[in-house]
């Protein structure tokens, strides 16, 4: 492959020579992998340099969309002749351009005037024309309708790729480049299409699930995107706030999409469930519904609690350089709660925990009952599983049985589009069922007992721990918690209200000193443990 600003000289066996600049183009970086043009213009320039005794002085090379305004090599070019023009009378100047043809050159009229206006000779080497200020009139005639139909090229090309990307769209397919997190590879049909990078998928879902907790902000995980390498994939710059939050709104990633406005069900596997990017949009709405404002300081319960009374959130600050005390924000209006110690309100937080941590009894009693389901809930898996399988490999069979109608004439082409774009929803669908059985395993035993796990040592975790770490356990276990009149008042996650509410049961209960197997029978049926839990 000829790299970019290559000095192309050739050798001088008369002289004087012509002097020339050369310019090559190709309108994508596909076209210049697979050996489109670039190499083939090169040689077929430098023969015809050496054929009419011209001096190559450089070569001008663009590969981009000569569609897209801002042709850097042609620009540069232009500049070059400009230059020439510049130097004192009587100097060896180059005012010669080697072009391939007319659409390697011009896309618009614009182009002529800027070329013409500098007063160049342009040798459209494969077309045998040489134009120069010059040339007859009916020359420039011809030259310009071919122009015209360069642009018109251009215009029809753009019309039909942007009808090609419709049509993909329509079908499921993202048309473009692939955002962060997919790459581009060649799919059925020999059709561009996105799947997950293997490196960097995981890297966003972990930024989805990071600020689903509430607890890092949209700089935040800029920061730990850089930390983890997750970095723009061309450029390997930082990604920052405005990326990420672009990332976090980009329902691509469970598996839509949105092109020209419209949401489209996509084909492609998803890296995250529509339920985590649901939550992440709800911490959105929670964030900008009642701002807290930059705090200065990384206060223990900042984000934690709203105003009972407003729905503000509550924010600290620091009084006499050591207190630290909380109060609503009141930005809808005068509010009546009043300033509250720290220690106060973290004693309360303690108070709450202390609700769901079980006795050991209860704690073994569970893990007994988890444990004889797990073989039962596996059995079920494998029969969903293959159900699942079963539905796909019917759906691919007609996919397929409908494609060979359509190369038949069996089948209408757009009723190919309709159905097909039907049955690969229902595909995707069914493949995302299959992921979720696949990945989940025995995670619902793993994640009940971890469940289990905190909720034992929930209150005595919580006293000795660090800041930071209170902070977690209480994002984890607490949510939509209020301060009014000096109460708190938790809202537990899943499944921590239910293990809440039958702890106080259980505990009231245990006061009048029943049997144990009575006490055992408040437990049931047995809540819900299959939340998941992030520490």
């Amino acid at each position: 492959m000829v790299k970019q600003h290559k000095q192309l000289s050739v050798a001088s066996l008369t002289s004087p020579k012509t002097k020339a600049v050369a310019y090559i183009r190709v309108s994508s970086k596909e076209q210049e992998e697979v050996g489109f043009s670039l190499d083939a213009q090169l040689k077929f320039l430098n023969d015809y340099a050496r054929a009419h005794d011209m001096e190559v002085l450089h070569t001008y090379m663009d590969v981009e969309s000569a569609k897209v305004a801002g042709r850097t090599e042609f620009g540069q070019l232009v500049q070059f002749l400009q230059s020439q023009q510049a130097l004192p009378p009587g100097s060896s100047t180059c005012q010669t351009v080697l072009v391939e043809k007319t659409d390697r050159f011009y896309r618009n009229v614009h182009d002529l005037v800027i070329i013409r206006d500098l007063g160049v000779t342009v040798h459209l080497a494969k077309e045998n024309v040489v134009m120069s200020p010059g040339s007859r009139s009916h020359e420039k005639f011809v030259h310009g309708l071919n122009v015209l139909l360069a642009e018109r090229m251009v215009d029809n090309l753009s019309e039909e790729t942007k009808k090609g990307m419709l049509e993909k769209a329509q079908q499921g397919i993202w048309p473009s480049q692939a955002p962060i997190g997919f790459k581009n590879v060649e799919g059925p049909n020999r059709k561009r299409i996105v799947v997950q990078d293997e490196v960097l998928s995981p890297l966003v879902k972990k930024m989805f699930e990071m600020y689903a907790t509430g607890l890092y902000s949209t700089k935040d995980l800029a920061k730990e995107a850089t930390r983890i390498g997750l970095v723009h994939r061309k450029s390997g710059n930082k990604l920052g706030k405005a990326a990420m939050y672009d990332i976090l709104n980009n329902p691509i990633y469970y598996g839509d999409f949105i092109w020209k406005g419209v949401l489209y069900n996509g084909t492609h596997e998803p890296i995250i469930s529509k339920e985590l990017f649901d939550k992440v949009q709800l911490m959105f709405k929670r964030r900008s519904s009642c701002p807290t404002g930059r705090q200065k300081h990384d206060f223990l319960f900042h984000g934690l609690m709203t105003c009972g009374h407003c729905g503000c959130a509550m924010v600290a600050e620091i009084k006499k350089g050591k207190y630290i005390y909380y109060h609503c924000t009141g930005n809808k209006g005068k509010c009546p709660e009043k300033y509250s110690r720290e220690e106060v309100i973290d004693q309360q937080f303690m108070d709450s925990l202390e609700r769901i941590q079980l006795d050991n009894d209860v704690v073994d009693w569970i893990v007994e009952v988890i444990h004889a389901s797990t073989a039962d809930a596996r059995k079920q898996r494998e029969v969903q599983m293959a159900a699942f399988t079963q539905q796909k490999q019917r759906l691919e069979a007609r996919l397929d049985k409908m494609y060979l109608d359509k190369l038949d004439g069996v089948l209408e082409k757009d009723e190919y589009r309709r159905l097909s774009s039907k049955f690969r929803s229902e595909v995707t669908d069914v493949k995302f069922s299959l992921h979720q059985l696949q990945a989940s395993g025995d995670v619902k035993t793993v994640d009940g007992n971890r469940i289990l796990e905190l909720a034992q040592k929930a209150a005595t975790l919580y006293s000795a721990q660090n800041q930071e770490e209170k902070r977690k356990l209480l994002n984890c276990v607490c949510s939509n918690s209020t301060w009014a009149g000096g109460e708190l008042t938790v809202n537990f996650r899943k499944p921590f209200d239910s293990i809440a509410i039958t702890n106080d049961e259980y505990k009231q209960k245990k006061v009048t000193n029943p049997k144990k197997s009575d006490l055992i029978e408040i437990w049931r049926p047995l809540p819900t443990l299959h939340s998941h839990v992030t520490f």
